[in-house]
């Protein structure tokens, strides 16, 4: 195709246009000019500039043309952009203070003198070198592709890998315990009610009491009074003590609660917060997207863009003052890629909804009761609504983990137990599961079968 190609790059910068932003998107215009037409090719310019500078969204045919063409124009700027200044924000206060004693800072860290901030550890991703020698091309890697490899680890995940940092595991493996064969109802019943203890690791000592009370249908009841304070347990004192604040009243009351129902109930640890049945489900396992059979580029009477261009005076047909522009949107020649997501259409909804039905009730019928239905984060908020709704139906327990943010929201959806079918399971597999741990307290030796 042939096109003049004598216009010049600079007659289409703006008044109003920082030297950044024109730099940016002439040097893309200057890059392509002998390829596109003229005013195709300022077209793009432009939507190239707005996503750089502004982080604006355009259909995704466009975006992706876009990319590709400015791939070595946006890398170019994005290096050059390094050895620009960096402005470090700090209060008002500390920067009082630094004035006062004379300090000076560069990028935020006091230059002359120690720093009151320990220093920040930079974790190095396994497989990878920490060496000075590792290059500049590593060192260069973008917040995007960082991004990306943060949400990979996170479906690559298979579960939770949560810390014990209240040390419950070796408290409970210091006790004496029965072996789990000894184990008979009778050791359910505790002088505050048949009972089990709950121990999350993530959670405070007094919140697992009270969780293990919820559980299992305890009546219990906290109380401060006249700086003392009081745990009971279906209507028995379990533990009562002062302190100075309520706060130490209360941290000296969970501790011996503590003490007395791990020596008198049959406690189960609960070493992770969820496990993956094998590999994450994905939105392809559950129904794949279907294909658009819309054309791209049709105008919609309703849009938003519409209504502006028709109070703007547009009456339809090409755009200028003599209608002598283009009456249709810019069409990329790329193969169309739909965006939409399972929850944009009912029949999406549908296929969602009956796909994850089957699921869980596969899961359901299944004899495991310590692995859990996984969803990775490639479904968006709304289809996790779906899933949740799916859950609830079924019978099952779901919960999100991550940030929407972060792009690495993901569904768990597990069954539902009551705690004492819960400690029979875990003692019919030995006592441990790779999510529970069972342990009786050589007391309850003495306890009477029922």
């Amino acid at each position: 195709m042939s096109f003049d190609v004598s216009w010049s790059v600079d007659k289409y910068k703006e008044d109003h246009e920082s030297e950044d932003h024109w730099n940016l998107r002439k040097a893309f215009m200057e890059r392509w000019k002998h390829d596109y037409p003229e005013e195709r090719l300022v077209c793009l310019g432009r939507v190239f500039a707005n996503m750089e500078f502004m982080g604006c969204r355009y259909p995704a045919e466009v975006m992706l043309e876009v990319s590709r063409l400015a791939e070595d124009v946006a890398t170019n700027y994005r290096k050059s952009r390094l050895n620009k200044l960096q402005r470090t924000f700090v209060s008002a206060s500390t920067a009082a203070e630094d004035r006062a004693k004379g300090v000076k800072r560069k990028g935020g860290v006091i230059d002359d003198g120690p720093s009151t901030k320990s220093k920040k550890i930079n974790f190095v991703p396994q497989g990878h070198s920490n060496s000075k020698d590792s290059g500049s091309e590593d060192e260069a890697q973008t917040v995007n592709e960082l991004d990306n490899d943060k949400c990979k680890q996170q479906n690559d995940k298979k579960s939770s890998e949560i810390t014990d940092f209240h040390d419950y595991f070796k408290e409970m493996t210091s006790m004496q315990c029965l072996d789990v064969t000894k184990f008979h109802e009778g050791m359910f019943h505790t002088d505050f009610g048949r009972m089990i203890l709950l121990i999350r690791p993530w959670t405070s000592k007094l919140s697992n009491i009270q969780a293990s009370c919820s559980v299992c249908h305890v009546p219990v009841v906290s109380k401060y009074e006249n700086k003392c304070f009081t745990l009971t347990m279906d209507g028995k004192l379990v533990a009562q003590a002062t302190g100075p604040s309520k706060a130490e009243a209360r941290s000296n009351v969970a501790t011996l609660a503590w003490n007395k129902l791990r020596e008198s109930a049959v406690s189960v640890l609960v070493k992770e917060q969820w496990i993956a049945q094998g590999e994450r489900v994905s939105v392809s396992d559950v129904g794949g997207r279907q294909a658009s059979e819309a054309v791209f580029g049709t105008p919609i009477a309703n849009s938003v863009a519409t209504k502006m261009m028709k109070l703007m005076g547009w009456k339809g047909g090409g755009l200028g003052s003599d209608a002598q522009g283009i009456e249709e949107p810019i069409k990329p020649n790329l193969q169309m890629v739909n965006r939409a997501g399972l929850g944009s259409d009912t029949t999406d909804v549908r296929e969602l909804r009956r796909a994850a039905h089957n699921l869980m009730r596969r899961y359901i019928a299944s004899d495991t009761f310590d692995l859990d239905l996984v969803f990775s984060s490639d479904f968006s908020k709304e289809e996790r609504a779906v899933l949740h709704q799916c859950a609830q139906k079924s019978g099952l327990a779901s919960k999100s983990y991550g940030h929407d943010k972060d792009n690495d929201r993901f569904l768990v959806v597990r069954k539902k137990l009551d705690p004492f079918s819960l400690v029979r399971a875990i003692v019919q597999k030995g006592g441990v599961t790779p999510k529970y741990q069972v342990f009786i307290p050589i007391g309850l030796d003495r306890r009477r079968k029922r």
